[in-house]
Parts: C-alpha cells; structure tokens; sequence
C-alpha cells in the first residue's frame, strides 16, 4: 500500500469476539468503515461494535499536566475501570480530553507501551514522568493484586488531597509573598529616591561616618549609578531561579536541603513517613506479603535518608528482624508508632496499624503546615521591619557623625 493510501485511512474501535470465543477490543485502519467490518469478518472476527476514532488535534498549551489534572485522570481511570471499561479504552477516552499537548503526548506513549505488552507501572513510570512517587508504586500494587481500578482510586484521593494542601499553602503564603514584595519596593525605592539626597546634604566629607552608614551610601551611589544594569540582573536571577527549579536535579537538591531546615524539614519528613504508612498498609490489605509490600511501598518515597532507612529495614526482615526493631534502628519513628506496629504484629492487624499510622502523620503534617504558614506573615514582616530600619539608622547615624563635626 502506498503512503497516500495510508494517508487516507481511518482508524476505528471496534468490540469483537474471536475464533475462540473471547471478546477482544482494539483499533483497526481502513479506508471506511464497511472495508473496516469486511476486513474483521474475514479474519474471522464476529463484530459486536465498531466505531470511528475521531482523530485529536493538536490544540492547547505546549505545557506538562499540571497537578489538578493528574488528579481528574487517576479519578476518571479509576471510574471507568470499575463501570468495566478496559484499560486500554480507558486510557484512550481519557487522553482525548486531554488539552495539554506535552501530557497527551506522555499518555499517547503509555497506550502505546501497554499494547506491547508491558505493565501499566512500568508504563507509566518510563512515558509519564510527574505523577507522585506513589502512584507508580501503588500501580505495581494494583497489578500485583489485580484491584487496579480501587488502586488508581485510592491513588486520586491522594493526589487529590495533597493538591488541596498545596493549594491551601500557596493561598496562605500569599500574603506574606506580597508583604515580601511591598517591602522590597520600598526599599529599592528608599536606595533610589532617600539615600541619594541624604548623600548630596552630607557630601564628600564622610571621614567620620560609621562603617554601617558608609555602606548604605556606597550601595545607593551603585544602584543609581547603574540602574538598568542592576534591574536586568534581579530579572535574570528570578528567571535563573524559576529555570533551575525546573529542572529535576536542581530540585532534588532543594527536597534534600529542605530536610536540614528546622520546620519545612518537618513537613517534609511527615509527608514521606504518611505516604510510605498509607501505600505499605494497602499492600498488606490486599494480600501482598510483608517483604513485597515493603519494597513497594519504599519505591514510592523519594531518594534520601528515610529510603536509605527502608531499605536497610527490608534487608533485616529478610535477616528475621521484627518490624518494630529494625524500624526503631533505622528511621525516626517514635517510641509511639513502634509501639503500635510491634502491637499490630503480634495481634496480626498490621495492615490496620500502619493504615493508623499513615492517618496519625497526615494529621500532623496539617498541624505543621498551619504552624508554618501562621509562623510566615511575621517573619515577613520582621524581616522587612528590620532591612528598613537598618537603612533608617544608618541614615540617623550619618547625620548624627555630621551634627558632631559642626560642633
């Protein structure tokens, strides 16, 4: 067939039941549709439905899946799964409404993996990068299983769930990103406007003037005195900024350093710990054993030292090491939580204790948020407090050392 041929043919789903007996659903290219049924008879196809693919056409963005839409697909996939849809048509419903060209892109290559035969995890982790580390480890969960359809639900709820705490932390930190704003205003305009007169009234006589004040003059006379050049590097280190985070190393090396500081090491530390909990206590749920479940759910937390810890944990149970024990070597559970899963150990209800444990966290890591975003407005304020009043002394300062001269 030539490639003109092949320009001018359709695609079509169609439903069927083979030579065996089974129904079997897939697309097939035709010309139309009656060269498209007569192609399926004659393979011996008994065809139950066929319909025309309507072709997706490239609109919307050049952009990635943002969260709340990634969150829509695991719930729209997870809905059509248990009304009995095929995963494969699922996944194909669901990615013609998708507007963001770079994420259709991603999903069209995840079909693709799945009609060669491959896992829907392994799929999805190869051609759908930016889904949360659990979703990919909570899909093997599923397949291990055979629940995936209560799994991507599962998988949504949370999604869902730390899209509104990201939301609520962002709306909460909003203010104080505008006090943070106001604040530098006022002082690039107190280095344009304030300190160039105050440097004309005192003059070149400043022998006498103290060290803080001397430098608040001699950054003035820098930023008047190149004020496009200092303008267009603020600009291109915000825009340096917002590229590197872009990038998956640059932060891979923010979420580590981010575990060194004194509160966002906190939530950082309660989120890891809720998401292994909730992804291990499932598995267990599900009739996964205890050393599958806990390399599962360890492939769904983040490289560093609380992984480091999990995979030292899986190696002593291995050894015969008790949950409990090995945990209490190797992370920074408290006494508490060891307690209770040495209890649900013994009672053999680990699953519900880790599911216990998993809620216990999340909890927390809501308490810490509002502590950091309440802890945030004054912090701004402060800091912007005494950035201004650093400049006023100084300018005080100056005047007080020329009042002294006069004298």
């Amino acid at each position: 067939m030539s490639s003109l041929e092949q320009s001018h043919e359709r695609q079509f789903r169609y439903g069927a039941v083979n030579r065996d007996g089974r129904r079997v659903r897939d697309v097939v290219r035709a010309r139309d549709e009656s060269a498209a049924l007569r192609g399926l008879m004659a393979a011996g196809f008994v065809v139950t439905d066929l319909a025309e693919v309507v072709p997706v056409a490239a609109r919307g963005a050049d952009r990635d899946l943002r969260p709340a839409e990634r969150v829509l697909i695991m719930r729209q996939l997870a809905l059509m799964l248990e009304a009995g849809v095929t995963l494969l048509e699922a996944l194909e419903t669901v990615t013609v409404g998708v507007a963001a060209r770079r994420g259709q892109a991603q999903l069209l290559a995840v079909i693709a993996a799945l009609k060669r035969g491959e896992a829907l995890a392994a799929s999805l982790r190869a051609h759908a990068p930016g889904f949360p580390y659990y979703v990919y480890a909570m899909a093997e969960v599923g397949e291990a299983a055979g629940r995936v359809a209560e799994v991507l639900r599962v998988a949504g709820e949370q999604m869902a769930y730390e899209d509104r705490l990201r939301r609520d932390f962002v709306n909460a930190l909003t203010y104080p990103a505008l006090l943070a704003c106001a604040g530098v205003t006022a002082v690039a305009f107190i280095f344009v406007e304030i300190v160039p007169r105050f440097s004309a009234m005192i003059g070149a006589n400043n022998s006498k003037m103290p060290a803080l004040s001397k430098l608040v003059f001699a950054v003035g006379g820098f930023v008047n005195s190149h004020l496009i050049l200092v303008g267009a590097g603020l600009v291109g280190l915000i825009g340096l900024v917002l590229a590197a985070a872009a990038a998956p190393g640059v932060r891979a090396w923010f979420y580590g350093a981010g575990h060194t500081l004194p509160v966002i090491g906190d939530l950082l530390r309660a989120r890891e710990i809720a998401t292994w909990a909730r992804l291990i206590s499932f598995s267990l749920a599900n009739g996964v054993t205890l050393l599958d479940a806990t390399a599962l759910s360890r492939r769904g937390v983040p490289p560093g030292r609380f992984r480091t810890g999990l995979e030292a944990f899986e190696t002593d149970l291995r050894a015969g090491i008790a949950v409990d024990a090995s945990l209490g070597r190797h992370t920074r559970l408290t006494a508490m939580d060891l307690s209770l899963l040495r209890t649900g150990q013994k009672s053999g209800a680990l699953a519900a204790m880790f599911g216990f444990l998993a809620d216990s966290y999340d909890d927390r890591l809501k308490d810490r948020m509002k502590r950091f975003t309440v802890l945030a407005e004054p912090a701004a304020i402060g800091l912007i407090s005494i950035v201004v009043g650093v400049i006023a002394l100084s300018l005080v300062m100056a005047l007080a050392s020329i009042y002294d001269t006069v004298q």
